[in-house]
């Protein structure tokens, strides 16, 4: 015996091909378009900056939603050869921080993200704590690059409290930058 399907709340019966395949006529969509389109909740962080020495975090991202914060892209370009690298999980204070405020992709949503976005030149120099997390990506730039987009294979999940940090390894680079980001 085989199993039937019905729609949601219409009772239609889904159709079986002679090969015993279900059909459908449906649309794809990522989960980052329905979260901008049906959720409105899909943002766009814009930097750029630059180390005030090698090896500087010049980017800190923190999430204070209760859902997870969702990180599905970053677009980086560099004016110099360097390392940009990627960490989550950073904790501690943040030296001379300028708060950065994402745009959220739906341009009918008033929705703001929720969470702490700070650039600047040496965010863990000074009397700063910020240390503890761990690399999950980190981009090798032989020279000056043009806009390059970076889709991590699998998404970079922040739970509520948790951070991503980006950091560049040489002060002879400004790196320009979108984090693409959603809730969900």
């Amino acid at each position: 015996m085989g199993i039937q399907i019905e729609g949601h709340s219409s009772s239609r019966i889904a159709g079986v091909s002679e090969e015993n395949r279900l059909q459908t006529e449906s649309i794809r969509m990522t989960t980052a378009e329905h979260t901008n389109k049906d959720e409105k909740e899909a943002y766009y962080l814009e930097f750029e900056q630059s180390p005030t020495a090698n090896d500087d975090c010049i980017v800190y991202i923190l999430n204070e939603s209760e859902k997870d914060l969702i990180v599905n892209a970053i677009l980086l370009q560099v004016s110099a050869a360097c390392d940009v690298y990627i960490k989550l999980k950073d904790t501690g204070t943040r030296n001379s921080p300028t708060s950065l405020i994402p745009t959220n992709g739906n341009a009918g949503s008033g929705n703001i993200a929720d969470g702490t976005f700070e650039y600047g030149a040496d965010l863990d120099g000074g009397a700063a704590t910020l240390s503890g997390g761990s690399i999950v990506a980190s981009f090798r730039f032989i020279a000056a690059t043009n806009s390059t987009v970076y889709a991590p294979p699998a998404d970079w999940i922040l739970p509520k409290n948790t951070s991503m940090t980006i950091w560049c390894s040489s002060s002879a680079a400004t790196v320009k930058g979108n984090v693409l980001f959603y809730y969900h």
